[in-house]
């Protein structure tokens, strides 16, 4: 009797390891392959791209999208610029206590002399023809679809029939308060059907010098492959590429509010929303963690809060992205301007760089252009003017 009760608490116990080991695995494969966000269930097959352009655009505007079709987007196919000298191009290093080093405002405002140098050489009528490279790239305009107006998706419908560049959102209620939503939908879609190394986000108000922005990348992208080995056992760094604020106050008024932002007195050091570059890393933490990441209002306050805690975060602070909610003064050496309509698109596709109401300008006080000082407090980051 005794020999069975011993042979019934064992047979009890390895059951309950095994069941226990069961669910476990169970619950742990659910994390980490939790369902799509996104419910985007078929896109075209997964082609090895270099560079992903998402457009947040809302489903009304049509002539947003033709005038991004009609201008920038045909800039980097086929790309006709000479490589960027990778002797020019900064790779961040890993300091004793293992975190990248920061460029400091001398070495920022030092690359942004190179480039203008460089920028005047290659548009030189003295400079050399070069060779056609056909870089791999497309582009999507994000639209959400929940709920939208029968007369507003027959709409849609020919114009992704037309163009094939929308990516319909089916569970999105396309509205402001979504951007961040918005956001993470796209980019859970987008890891999940294209192999990509980089992502560029921007507004449907943003114009994109690309064939300058792709060519720099590339040459960063081809030196970080060629210098992998010099990380040894550190992670590669993991590009985070835009114009940075960390001295933005949080609001609390207004379509912008936050009532649930109390990480800090101010937001998170975070790339402004007109425009930045993700590495494919980062969007695959954004995009499989989606589900249990804090959504704040806006969507580029919330990138820079996901990706704070990483230290082999690269954040590229550059003043050649003019991202911020209003534009600032006209510049040649910038890559990724914001709030232009079709018209200063247009202008910009053809060589015009300011074509603004003159007669406004002496009314607008537009924000100054700054290095960031990573060594510096957050109310002290943006001193350093770009003169």
């Amino acid at each position: 009797m005794r020999r069975m009760n011993n042979l019934v608490t064992l047979f009890t116990a390895m059951f309950a390891f095994f069941f226990g080991s069961f669910l476990t695995t169970l619950l742990t494969s659910v994390d980490k392959c939790p369902a799509p966000k996104s419910g985007v269930t078929k896109l075209e097959p997964h082609p090895e791209l270099f560079l992903v352009i998402l457009v947040l655009s809302a489903p009304q505007y049509e002539e947003k999208r033709l005038g991004l079709r009609d201008t920038w987007l045909r800039l980097g196919q086929p790309l006709r610029l000479p490589y960027y000298p990778e002797d020019f191009i900064y790779l961040p290093t890993y300091n004793k206590r293992g975190h990248l080093e920061r460029e400091e405002p001398s070495e920022q405002a030092n690359r942004l002399r190179i480039y203008v140098d460089w920028l005047d050489s290659v548009q030189s009528p003295k400079s050399s023809k070069v060779a056609e490279r056909n870089i791999k790239i497309k582009h999507f305009f994000a639209i959400g679809t929940l709920g939208i107006h029968p007369n507003l998706r027959a709409n849609l419908d020919k114009e992704q029939e037309q163009f094939q560049d929308l990516l319909f959102l089916p569970r999105l209620i396309d509205v402001y308060a979504n951007l961040t939503e918005k956001l993470l939908h796209s980019i859970d879609a987008l890891i999940h059907h294209y192999n990509f190394s980089y992502l560029l986000k921007v507004d449907d108000d943003t114009y994109v010098k690309l064939d300058y922005l792709l060519n720099e990348l590339v040459s960063y992208d081809r030196k970080l492959i060629r210098k992998a080995r010099d990380y040894r056992g550190d992670p590669l760094p993991a590009l985070y590429w835009g114009y940075f604020n960390g001295r933005a106050n949080i609001k609390t008024k207004g379509q912008w509010s936050e009532s649930n932002y109390y990480l800090a007195q101010r937001y998170i050091t975070y790339a402004l929303g007109g425009g930045y570059v993700l590495g494919r890393k980062l969007c695959e933490f954004v995009g499989n963690n989606s589900h249990h990441l804090s959504s704040y209002v806006s969507e580029d306050i919330s990138v820079g809060t996901w990706l704070a805690g990483f230290r082999h975060v690269y954040r590229r602070h550059d003043p050649r992205f003019d991202t911020g909610y209003m534009s600032r003064k006209c510049r040649q050496h910038h890559l990724v301007l914001h709030k232009r309509n079709e018209t200063l698109m247009r202008d910009l596709y053809n060589g015009k760089l300011c074509t603004f109401e003159a007669e406004n300008e002496k009314y607008l006080k537009r924000p100054t252009e700054y290095y960031y000082d990573w060594r510096r407090t957050a109310d002290k980051c943006c001193d350093s003017l770009v003169v």
